[in-house]
């Protein structure tokens, strides 16, 4: 047993390694990954990822936990430095995507984030099994669930909750593909139908289990008590999760509906956002703690800190080279992410439009995005499609082009990540959705819906593309997205959409042909993310081998 003086000078080491990693973590986060923590700022306080603040704090607490058992990292072996390379590379990959993909943008640079992250934890500490890696895995919760999964969820959720709903208050319910709405009859008399919301009231369910998983995760890997055990507590600790959820979601609904009933439908809608997810996601989190705490067992002492004794190399003079590593690691790692998101932004740069306020172009954006031979008419605000799809503003607007004249939508965002899909969105308004593709036009990224509604056929492209707006000393970073939708023969119409798609994009950065070298980029950086998920596939299958191997060997 070591003495106290030992014990408490490697507890300090521990709690100063553990401060230098948060501190380049934050100078990663300032510099590199601005973007993508201002966008979690913004997330932060809308209602569908409130959770990620919980998120947060509950991942350091596990890790900070977590390293404690873990111990300092002493050596460098092939093994190591192969798979932190590995890592660092599949980083910058997902980085590079990242200025490509600008709907998935923030879920990009959260994965690259995450795996950072682990380099640098694994470049200070060392996991000595495969289960101690597994509270390492916790970052990836950081990038905010992309909202085309969400879309596909939600309305499942919303449905049974719905019915649910409509038993207890006795309203009827109407069912459609993309929602469900309750008839009831209000305070003044008249029928309403009350729209349960798929992007508000699924998440609340999605975001209580995510906030918790890092609590699991971290009883599973360092409890005492037996396998089946932990199994039990993980899985009593998931449904109380799932349940808070669920229950929150009932209770939203419930609360709308008789409001509705009993006050009036305007009344009701007020209070639908009343108890933002983020309630449910840290009443989920402390109930997963608590079940964890009284239902396992957990050692009073630090494995490898008390309990044997201390490595010779646990020095302050090998501490300091091993953070003297993280440092210029973490340097270098800046400034291939900053070169990288340059070049990202020369290739696949935006409108930068110069006005007195912001509002002006919030206001007007029709004025800003025609061009000479494109022009923008009839704009009307649209608040319902606002809301739906998460924008900071939408209008439907005329597209006027060599004579023809198309039905279009501006949309307006601080982030894309706050963008649901049309497909949520078409199907909320009544329509089927019968097939949709992406194109790559000029590093471009095009979607196209084809869609159907009454014997109606129509294609629905739209195009995303990041605007920055000046309004002297100050600089707003938005996105916009713009929509067109053609009938009559949709495949021979695609066409038509693709060339205007492209002259408003070129329009709007000021005719700058674009580099055809982006699109070898952006393919090259496809082809390097496949070949390192191989590799980290291959690394994943050798350790676990190897970790078999010494275990039968004894």
């Amino acid at each position: 047993m070591q003495s106290e003086l030992a014990h408490r000078d490697y507890m300090f080491k521990l709690v100063l390694s553990f401060t230098l990693v948060a501190l380049l973590l934050g100078f990663l986060a300032e510099t590199a990954y601005r973007e993508f923590f201002e966008a979690i700022t913004r997330l932060v306080s809308s209602e569908e990822y409130s959770y990620l603040l919980v998120s947060l704090f509950s991942l350091f607490t596990v890790i900070y936990m977590s390293v404690r058992y873990t111990g300092f990292s002493y050596g460098a072996r092939l093994s190591k430095i192969l798979f932190s390379t590995l890592t660092a590379l599949l980083s910058l990959a997902l980085y590079t995507l990242s200025s490509f993909d600008l709907e998935h943008k923030v879920q990009l640079l959260g994965l690259s984030f995450a795996l950072l992250f682990i380099t640098l934890i694994l470049l200070v500490y060392e996991p000595h099994s495969l289960s101690e890696a597994i509270p390492l895995l916790t970052p990836f919760l950081l990038a905010p669930l992309p909202a085309g999964f969400l879309d596909r969820l939600t309305p499942v959720i919303s449905r049974y909750v719905g019915r649910l709903a409509g038993l207890l208050t006795g309203a009827r319910v109407v069912e459609a593909p993309g929602f469900t709405r309750l008839e009831v009859v209000s305070a003044s008399g008249e029928v309403a139908q009350l729209s349960v919301e798929a992007a508000c009231t699924g998440i609340v369910t999605a975001s209580s289990i995510i906030a918790a998983l890092p609590v699991l995760l971290y009883m599973v890997t360092f409890s005492e008590d037996k396998l089946l055990k932990r199994v039990a507590v993980a899985l009593v600790s998931m449904a109380s999760a799932l349940a808070i959820g669920l229950l929150g979601n009932l209770t939203r609904v419930l609360i709308v509906v008789y409001t509705a009933m009993r006050v009036g439908v305007e009344q009701a809608y007020a209070l639908f956002h009343y108890t933002p997810s983020i309630a449910y996601s840290a009443l989920s989190t402390l109930v997963a703690f608590s079940v964890v705490k009284k239902c396992c067992r957990f050692k009073k002492v630090f494995s490898r800190i008390a309990a044997k004794p201390l490595p010779p190399e646990a020095t302050w003079g090998y501490v300091a080279g091993v953070f003297l590593i993280a440092i210029l690691f973490t340097g270098v790692m800046s400034l291939a992410l900053v070169s990288i998101s340059a070049e990202g932004m020369g290739v696949a740069s935006g409108a930068v439009i110069e006005v007195e306020d912001v509002s002006d172009y919030l206001s007007n954006p029709d004025k800003y995005l025609s061009t000479g031979s494109i022009a923008l008419t009839s704009k009307h605000s649209d608040p319902y499609l606002a809301r739906v799809l998460g924008a900071l503003a939408v209008y439907r607007v005329n597209i006027e082009i060599d004579g023809s004249m198309f039905l279009g939508y501006v949309e307006i965002v601080d982030t894309p990540a706050r963008l649901h899909t049309w497909q949520l969105c078409l199907t909320l308004q009544g329509y089927f959705i019968r097939a949709s593709w992406v194109e790559i036009v000029n590093n471009t990224k095009l979607t196209y819906i084809l869609l159907e509604k009454d014997g109606w056929r129509g294609v629905l492209a739209y195009a995303l593309t990041p605007t920055t707006v000046r309004t002297g000393s100050s600089v707003f970073n938005l996105y916009t997205r713009v929509s067109i939708l053609a009938g009559e023969n949709p495949y021979l119409q695609t066409d038509y959409l693709r060339a205007t798609l492209v002259s408003l994009v070129k329009g709007q950065k000021g005719g700058k042909p674009d580099s055809s070298g982006g699109l070898m980029t952006s393919a090259f950086a496809l082809g390097t993310t496949l070949t390192l998920l191989a590799f980290a596939l291959y690394a994943v299958v050798v350790l676990v081998w190897s970790h078999r191997f010494k275990a039968r060997r004894g």
